[in-house]
């Protein structure tokens, strides 16, 4: 499955890259025919409520995280091309930059995110 994950790059900034996380194989489930990925371990799983408002400035992510936009729609940008990218209810991304200048998180619409922090 393909998702964007932000990074922190060599040059100290952080940027956004697509990577396949989940690969998934094909498997008979109770008879259905499903595709299921190995099981991911992880340190925490927490439901991240925002309101419409919400706006967190420049930060790092604590840990590597998965985070799936439940509903609601988020917007992040990454300091070092101003990039922007837009996460609608359905999608997933990895906040990945844990170290240097870091990312913005703003709110499109309020909504519910999911946030998963792996293991590093």
């Amino acid at each position: 499955m393909e998702c964007i994950e932000i990074y922190s790059g060599l040059d100290g900034h952080s940027a956004f890259r697509t990577i396949h996380a989940f690969e998934a194989s094909p498997v008979i489930f109770k008879g259905v025919a499903v595709s299921l990925s190995s099981p991911q371990p992880c340190e925490s799983v927490l439901v991240h409520e925002f309101d419409a408002d919400y706006v967190l400035g420049w930060h790092n992510p604590p840990a590597r995280q998965y985070v799936v936009v439940l509903d609601g729609e988020l917007e992040v940008t990454v300091q070092g091309s101003d990039a922007s990218q837009r996460f609608a209810a359905g999608t997933m991304f990895i906040a990945g930059d844990m170290d240097g200048t870091g990312h913005t998180t703003r709110a499109i619409r309020s909504g519910r995110a999911l946030v998963v922090n792996v293991r590093a």
